[in-house]
């Protein structure tokens, strides 16, 4: 006889709980359990952590979890613990540990919390429906309010996915809620309950959930659709927009609408080249992104309308319309813009390096502006919701058009840099061939020149001049004035040799730009030393204002077009960044070591060419000028060089500090270390310049010391002074008053030769200038007066006129307080040539006093130096020396 199957038992006596069973769940005793679920017969105390217990006994179902609470009191503590039914309430995504933590941080609210529950539970009415937001997160009843829900949809739910169901039986759920609303929510509220239960045949119960389900969702989205092409946004499209966002948040819904969107069925690109178009006069290639902008602004509009379509049906939450919107936008930007980019981009970088660079950066740019419009606010709509809503989708859409140029991003900065440094190098290249094709054809036509006159004129030997001859006067020829030499010669001659110099004048006038007004040639000596007089006038041309323009300029149009990428985020961005230094570098390798360097160091070439002029073309001893042409020039170079330097300062504090893509401070920055070696080199070749025309300015001091200090100017006595003021004019006796010619020549060179400095180089390198002048001129002076014989009586009175006129010209134009000690020194050694020869002891002691007063600048043997030059110093030596030695040459006794 068969077993008697045991009796069905459909609920758990367990609180509220009730579920449906098909049979009694066996009945759990300490004696048969497994070992590791034994207690120990003495005490029940379990003999694993609880929380191990919970975990294995969390896989039954739901009936026979609730049933091991029978076994002991153990066992009746870990199923009613709360952590296993949080767990569950956690699964169903109705328990906020947020709310819990409020009550577990104060104890009193514990004993409030049933209150609570029963106060709330009364003042609402629970439904199927609204059963989980009635859910309180109370510590300690977690068990409860799983039952109440329990109890409220476990029945809807396992009549719902029952596994066998004959097709004229309509589920519970379905006869209790009649609308589609209502279903949905029904629906989306079982699958939210399904996922808190376990159980053998729980997954199979989810599948058959799930089925049902689609096939909801399958038969609202075909109602939804249908209401999109009927244009019913507001009705029947509307309503079962709302019924797919109750079930599933709308994410059904949006893909449906999408697919249905005449925006992107209808949208046309224009062609790619309306971008690209010849130029009528160089019939090359240009490019024009005018076209892309306007069907970008068109593209915008047609969005903001299906946005406003978007708005209409999804007439729910702000969350569910952006995410509509930038679904749509996204598709838009990756499959019709994106596209529509990369065929540009590839076309251009078919035609020209210059079109691709000018296409990335400018469509980029658009595509930014384009998601920047969906931010602005127009005027002449009022639908401010409708732009509130859109704006937290700008950092999405800005990452999506990131992705499209992505791809691009490296080969676009290589292509960037390599453009430029070629830019660069062409320039400068172009500016050297130049500027040295003018060079030779200059000195061609010099040459050519004296050629031509030779043939004309006698080959006689006596009118030839001697080679070694020849060689002292192109030593010595001065630069700045060059004369012709007579030469005799026939008439007709002279009408040829005229006319043809006549030819070559106009030639050398148009290769130097009308500018030249000195005589051409007509000898060898002449044509070298106009050769070096050009070539000294060509410094100021070295390096050009308008070469270093043009490369600021295209290093500008480069760092604009690579900063737009700067906003790419991540690894791409940072290597923007690092792209617009290595841009600032390149621009500082060619326009500073390429060119700037360059013409200094040819400027300098041609200055050590340079000869100072001391005799006229006959052999005669000529005037000099009183500026020095190479100072003079090299110095109008060094004010090009710094005014070049302060728009590299410009640029870099603007294009680079300013936008932060270089921290001044970070000495390890390529940009900062480019920079700092710029101006380096800057430094380095203005001193060298400078050094040689402090050479050249000394040499026109010692030149006007010799030659304008008159002999014996100093050697004479008060009475052969006054005579001479007495039959001189008045205007004469007040320069004897003053200082000499001799001295207000050499100030006035120094004077202007120092002023061009002013404010054209910084004021380190102008103070170290300043004081070398200075320091030069002290020595200058020293030695001159050195080789003059001063008279104690006249002679004394004009030698300090000199040196104080010297002294107030460092003090006021100079400048320099370190070189004021070394002119004060001189003032008072000259005090030495106004002690009497009577008081010959004195002059001892005042030496030694100077030498006290002035240690480091003058030494016991340079004022003994300069008393040797008294007239008187034969009556005076004897007891000189014996002051400053303490005894005379006489003294000694050999015995």
């Amino acid at each position: 006889m068969p077993a008697k199957s045991p009796t069905p038992r459909t609920a758990v006596n367990s609180g509220d709980l009730q579920a449906p069973r098909p049979s009694t769940p066996r009945r759990w005793t300490s004696s048969s359990l497994p070992p590791i679920f034994a207690v120990s017969p003495d005490k029940e105390r379990l003999m694993l952590p609880p929380v191990i217990y919970q975990s294995i006994l969390s896989y039954l179902p739901l009936g026979q979890y609730v049933g091991c609470a029978e076994v002991s009191r153990a066992f009746r503590q870990i199923v009613y613990d709360d952590a296993g039914w949080i767990e569950r309430l956690r699964k169903m995504k109705v328990w906020d540990d947020g709310a819990a933590a409020s009550f577990q941080s104060n104890e009193k609210n514990w004993t409030r919390a049933r209150a609570i529950i029963m106060q709330d539970l009364a003042s609402k009415k629970v439904t199927p429906l609204n059963v989980l937001e009635t859910v309180h997160s109370i510590p300690g009843y977690a068990r409860h309010e799983f039952a109440r829900v329990y109890k409220m949809l476990a029945p809807l739910y396992f009549d719902l996915t029952r596994p066998t169901r004959a097709s004229q039986f309509e589920p519970q759920v379905f006869k209790i809620y009649r609308t589609p609303e209502l279903q949905a929510l029904a629906i989306r509220t079982l699958t939210q309950f399904s996922n808190s239960l376990t159980g053998d045949d729980a997954d199979e119960r989810r599948q058959r959930l799930y089925g049902i389900t689609e096939i909801f969702e399958n038969a609202a989205i075909r109602e939804l659709e249908a209401g999109l092409d009927a244009q019913d946004y507001e009705g029947r499209a509307c309503r079962y927009a709302m019924v797919l966002t109750m079930l599933n948040g709308g994410s059904t819904a949006v893909q449906a609408f999408i697919q249905r969107s005449k925006l992107l069925l209808g949208t046309v690109t224009p062609g790619t080249s309306t971008c690209f178009r010849p130029d009528e006069k160089s019939a090359q290639i240009k490019v024009d992104l005018e076209p892309v902008k306007a069907f970008l602004r068109q593209l915008s509009d047609d969005i903001f309308k299906e946005a406003y379509i978007i708005r209409k049906v999804f007439n729910t939450k702000n969350e569910v319309i952006e995410k509509a919107t930038l679904l749509i936008v996204e598709r838009v930007i990756e499959d019709i813009l994106g596209d529509y980019c990369v065929a540009l981009v590839d076309r251009a970088h078919e035609i020209d390096i210059d079109l691709y660079l000018m296409v990335v950066s400018g469509t980029y740019e658009a595509l930014l502006q384009f998601a920047y419009s969906l931010l602005l606010e127009d005027p002449d709509t009022d639908d401010k919701a409708l732009r509130s809503a859109l704006r937290p989708m700008h950092l999405s859409v800005h990452t999506i058009i990131d992705r499209i140029y992505e791809q691009h991003i490296d080969l676009y900065l290589q292509e960037e840099l390599d453009r430029f440094r070629s830019k660069c190098d062409g320039e400068v290249s172009r500016f050297d061939r130049k500027a040295a094709q003018q060079e030779q054809e200059q000195e061609t036509i010099l040459r050519n020149k004296y050629r031509e006159l030779a043939a004309m004129h006698d080959s006689s030997a006596a009118e030839k001049f001697d080679f070694l001859t020849s060689f002292k006067k192109v030593l010595f020829l001065p630069v700045v004035a060059i004369g012709n030499p007579v030469i005799h010669v026939s008439s007709s001659s002279s009408r040829a040799s005229s006319s043809m110099k006549d030819d070559a004048s106009d030639k050398l006038s148009i290769q130097t730009g009308g500018t030249s007004k000195e005589p051409l040639p007509s000898t060898e000596l002449a044509a070298n030393a106009a050769i070096l007089n050009s070539r000294l006038a060509s410094i100021r041309s070295l390096f050009s204002l308008e070469v270093a323009l043009d490369l600021i300029q295209a290093a500008r149009e480069s760092i604009e077009r690579t900063a737009l990428f700067v906003l790419f985020e991540g690894q791409t961005g940072e290597e923007a960044k690092e792209q617009c230094q290595l841009i600032f570098s390149a621009l500082l390798e060619f326009l500073g070591f390429h060119h700037i360097q360059n013409g200094f160091e040819r400027a300098l070439s041609h200055l050590t060419e340079y000869r100072p002029p001391t005799t006229t073309h006959d052999g005669t001893e000529g005037e000099r000028p009183q500026q020095v042409e190479p100072l003079v020039t090299f110095l109008e170079l060094v004010n090009v060089g710094d005014l070049i330097q302060q728009m590299v300062d410009v640029f870099y504090e603007k294009e680079l500090v300013s936008r932060k893509f270089v921290d001044r401070t970070d000495f390890l920055s390529p940009a900062v270390k480019d920079k700092r070696r710029f101006e380096q080199m800057l430094d380095e070749h203005v001193a060298l310049g400078l050094n040689r025309g402090i050479d050249v300015l000394i040499e026109q001091v010692n030149y006007f010391l010799d030659t304008y200090q008159r002999p014996n100017e100093f050697n004479v006595n008060n009475e052969t002074v006054t005579g001479n003021m007495m039959r001189m004019a008045a205007p004469i006796i007040d320069s004897r008053l003053g200082p000499t010619e001799a001295a207000v020549k050499v100030v006035n060179t120094v004077s202007s030769h120092t002023k061009l400095l002013n404010g054209n180089t910084d004021k380190t390198t102008l103070d170290v200038f300043l004081q070398e002048v200075g320091l030069r001129l002290y020595s200058s002076i020293g030695k001159h007066i050195k080789r003059q014989t001063i008279a104690v009586e006249g002679g004394a009175v004009l030698l300090i006129s000199d040196l104080n006129y010297y002294y107030r010209f460092v003090e006021t134009s100079l400048r320099q307080r370190p070189l004021l000690p070394y002119f004060a020194a001189l003032r008072e050694i000259a005090q030495l040539y106004l002690i009497d020869a009577k008081s010959a002891r004195e002059i001892g002691v005042v030496m030694s006093e100077i030498v006290q007063k002035f240690a480091g600048i003058v030494t016991a043997e340079d004022v003994l130096e300069y008393v040797q030059r008294r007239a008187d110093w034969i009556l005076v030596k004897r007891d000189v020396e014996k002051a400053v030695y303490g005894l005379g040459l006489t003294d000694c006794i050999v015995m």
